[in-house]
């Protein structure tokens, strides 16, 4: 049998729209307001932060604008699509450019100069500061005990064997005992733990000083395309809300962290119902 003619085919095999015309055309506009607003695409001015500020009011996107010659980051919740989702346009306003680049430029400088300040917060994180002499004074405290039970146990036992004591007796203090022991075992295994956690944090401590001492030594002379390489690598994310502005840091602990962005190292930034 010859084939029927395209038009024929088209028609007996017609599927019905899933959407409609309107809302396809609307779905285009947004595509083509995406790929104009992209943070790829949005390199005609210079963004410090650009694809990494968000709305603190909103959590969604600031992207930035230049119009007139005045620049600023303008959240994307201002725009009709997205209002439309969310229920009314964002009321956050207009950031300029300069000052929150200037801001937050000024404070990651502040952050390298200073990695006593990422210290407290490593050690904030691990669980406050512990000193040397306080290890020391819980290792003996907790060997004291472990000497203390083990007499016990000897001087119960010599009881039993005298006839002081019955078995019934002995047998159930001796598990009393024998429980106090793993307890404190227990607690010893723990100790260790934690300064084998102590040593890991020690030596991240030290790589991190060690970065911030050899990438400060350029921060003065930084062209804009150097600081936006090491925003990039340092920032997670800038949230602004009114007249206060947040910076996310994310310090490498390791050598490997020096390259690799954060975000490519995690799947969402904020969590799925934010």
């Amino acid at each position: 049998m010859a084939p029927r003619p395209r038009e024929e085919w088209v028609a007996a095999g017609s599927i019905p729209a899933l959407v409609t015309q309107e809302q396809y055309e609307l779905a285009q506009q947004k595509l083509a307001r995406n790929r104009q607003f992209a943070s790829r695409n949005n390199k005609v001015h210079d963004y410090l932060l650009r694809g990494l500020i968000s709305c603190g009011l909103c959590r969604l996107a600031c992207t930035g604008r230049t119009l007139k010659g005045y620049a600023y980051y303008t959240c994307a919740g201002k725009r009709a699509m997205e209002a439309a989702s969310k229920g009314g346009r964002c009321r956050s306003r207009l950031t300029p450019v300069g000052q929150v680049d200037e801001i937050v430029w000024k404070d990651l400088c502040e952050i390298i100069q200073h990695p006593e300040l990422v210290t407290l917060e490593l050690e904030r994180a691990w669980g406050g500061q512990w000193l040397p002499e306080e290890l020391q004074a819980r290792r003996a405290s907790l060997r004291k005990a472990r000497v203390g039970l083990e007499q016990q146990l000897e001087r119960l036992t010599a009881a039993y064997l005298g006839g002081v004591i019955k078995l019934e007796e002995y047998e159930r203090r001796r598990r009393e005992i024998e429980a106090k022991a793993e307890a404190f075992h227990s607690q010893e295994g723990e100790l260790e733990q934690q300064v084998e956690r102590r040593n890991e944090l020690g030596g991240m401590v030290g790589r991190v000083e060690d970065y911030c001492r050899r990438i400060g030594e350029g921060l003065a002379g930084a062209s804009f395309e150097q600081k936006r390489r090491l925003i990039e690598l340092l920032i997670d994310r800038v949230i602004v809300t009114e007249t206060e502005v947040e910076v996310r840091y994310v310090i490498p602990t390791s050598a490997s962290g020096e390259h690799a962005r954060f975000c490519h190292l995690r799947t969402n930034y904020l969590p799925a119902n934010a």
